[in-house]
């Protein structure tokens, strides 16, 4: 059964859901952009043999919500702190999406905390504002959201209306690999969630921080300096093929950025949304990452 934690770590409240055997080896599972722990759910449910923690992050519904702190230093700062207060040793990580970046961010930054990183459906952060800038695979044209996110107050008001609530849900099921695949009940919880634009804001915030700590000169070298060290754990990026938001000709290039190999792991017939879409497939990939190559 899954349990529901309180954790206080970087001065915050955190919801955390956790499930498996307590003295199985320990995964922490990070979410993406809009889906929240919830969205790790079906994943969890199909896992085995492990201990597995999934936190709502810092300004999701669930979790504290500060004003300020969305950059990806303050965030990784986050998941370094929550593992230090779930008393986890080594635990592997597992990012999808948002949590994707925030996941190859925190491996260049504190590597040694963890035992290994599985990637779903994230590029290299390095990677992907590389091919944006180059216009690599019509990158820009496929991640449209992110330049209009930067408006103030606009985006999270217009999709928290009841149209803006059923375009966020059409985000989820048009971006199926295989149509019907999903938990359309899931799905609504996940949108339902964002009941005012107060909810929707701090996770639209992500954006509007990357972007700005990529445009000021001092955050931007404090972050490419962390880019330089290279990962020192093992690395494995799990790929749904019929993402056509993040291509994964751009995406195989990540192991450039991330210093390492990268072991790769693709998965026919499935999207962006590999946890929604094909929860029992990622189990497996996770359970192979995280149980035999500990063997």
């Amino acid at each position: 059964m899954v349990e529901h934690l309180r954790v206080t770590a970087n001065g915050l409240d955190f919801h955390v859901l956790a499930d498996g055997p307590r003295d199985a080896p320990p995964v922490l599972l990070l979410h993406g952009f809009p889906e929240g722990a919830a969205g790790w759910r079906p994943t969890m449910a199909a896992l085995d043999g492990l201990r597995v923690y999934a936190p709502d992050l810092r300004g999701y519904p669930c979790s504290d919500r500060p004003r300020r702190g969305y950059d990806v230093f303050t965030l990784t700062d986050d998941v370094r702190l929550l593992i230090e207060a779930l008393g986890l040793d080594r635990p592997a990580l597992v990012a999808h999406d948002w949590g994707g970046a925030l996941g190859w961010i925190f491996a260049h930054r504190f590597g040694p905390v963890i035992s290994k990183l599985v990637v779903v459906n994230c590029t290299h952060p390095r990677t992907l504002v590389r091919a944006a800038l180059t216009f690599r695979e019509l990158q820009p044209l496929r991640i449209p959201w992110v330049l209009p996110f930067q408006v103030p107050f606009a985006p999270e008001f217009l999709l928290t209306t009841r149209l803006g609530r059923a375009g966020l849900r059409l985000s989820f099921t048009l971006r199926e690999g295989s149509r019907g695949r999903m938990d359309r009940a899931l799905v609504d919880e996940l949108v339902g969630r964002f009941r005012s634009a107060a909810d929707l804001g701090p996770p639209i915030d992500y954006y509007r921080a990357i972007l700005a700590t990529l445009v000021f000169p001092l955050s931007r070298a404090r972050l490419y300096a962390t880019y330089d060290r290279p990962i020192p754990v093992p690395v494995t990026l799990v790929w749904g093929l019929e993402d056509e938001a993040l291509p994964s000709a751009v995406a195989r290039d990540s192991f450039r950025d991330a210093g390492c190999d990268v072991e790769w792991r693709p998965l026919e017939g499935i999207g962006h949304f590999v946890d929604l879409e094909a929860p029992s497939l990622l189990a497996a990939e996770i359970e192979r990452a995280v149980l035999v190559k500990s063997a």
